[in-house]
């Protein structure tokens, strides 16, 4: 049953990495949102070990590379005048090869190190919503640094969608 769930999300994650996406200002806010969400639940708990601090800032950096480097191969396109993110072969393969960074960093800190993180079971949600966030500010970075009047243009971009939805 889990495997086919995972199959399923996996699926789902894969098309929706191809799809084309509005560029609005939305997209800028979801990793604040997720950082925001993560600072949270981190003030209600325990003090952590330095191990998960390690961890948290190890999976944003990892995470904000390979955002870089999907962001260097998202495409922009213009269609009736609004700009859209579209989805590429090249940031799917980077989304996949993020998939073991959590793994890979949790089996170096306890195999190499010999400590165990604590941000486990129901709380590591907070290490995938740092990664999710890491991931999308390196992405949109580099899509500032390759079109840097696109901060501009976002607003112009919502209003023109606006205009193309209420027209159909």
């Amino acid at each position: 049953m889990f495997f086919i769930l995972g199959t399923l999300l996996i699926a789902a994650v894969f098309f929706n990495q191809l799809r084309e996406k509005p560029l609005t200002a939305k997209l800028y806010r979801q990793p604040l949102a997720l950082l925001l969400c993560a600072g949270l639940s981190l003030s209600t708990m325990h003090p952590l070990p330095l191990i998960d601090w390690c961890m948290m800032i190890a999976t944003l950096g990892f995470s904000f590379i390979l955002g870089l480097i999907q962001g260097r191969y998202t495409p922009l396109l213009n269609r009736d005048g609004a700009w859209y993110l579209a989805g590429s072969l090249i940031s799917v393969f980077v989304w996949f090869l993020s998939i073991p960074i959590r793994s890979i960093l949790k089996f170096m800190s306890i195999h190499y190190l010999a400590l165990t993180p604590s941000l486990n079971g129901s709380s590591s949600f907070i290490i995938y919503f740092i990664f999710i966030a890491g991931f999308l500010f390196g992405r949109y970075s580099m899509l500032l640094l390759r079109y840097p009047s696109l901060l501009k243009n976002v607003e112009k971009n919502e209003q023109k969608l606006k205009r193309l939805r209420s027209a159909r």
